[in-house]
């Protein structure tokens, strides 16, 4: 298995990128690719945001699994387009101290899942 750093250095080679290439495609900025592919802040829990990693799979033509596995993220469960949609319409329809509430009780489920793997 790659960390994120020889992943990305794996891809470039495999299809001649540029890191250029590759921030272009994600829409992640180069300096941003190019400290993830020096090292810094690519894996363990200050490493990418989640959505910075499925952005990256999408422009790299990866999995999101393959991506997550390599910045060492828990791999998220698989969501449709239907079940965004209703969780961001529950979400909206709670108020400032309920969204807060949920927000750091998923924060905190999101530690714990962390901590076990």
């Amino acid at each position: 298995m790659d960390d994120l750093a020889a992943l990305i250095k794996r891809l470039m080679d495999d299809k001649g990128w540029t890191l250029s290439t590759l921030a272009r495609r994600s829409g992640i900025p180069t300096s941003t690719l190019h400290s993830w592919k020096s090292g810094d802040r690519a894996t363990g829990s200050r490493g990418p945001s989640p959505v910075l990693l499925r952005k990256f799979a999408e422009g790299a033509g990866l999995t999101v699994a393959e991506v997550f596995e390599a910045a060492g993220r828990s791999i998220p469960a698989p969501m449709d387009d239907d079940a965004e949609r209703r969780f961001l319409h529950l979400y909206r329809t709670l108020d400032a101290e309920d969204r807060r509430i949920l927000e750091t009780t998923m924060q905190a489920m999101s530690e714990r899942k962390k901590s076990r793997s």
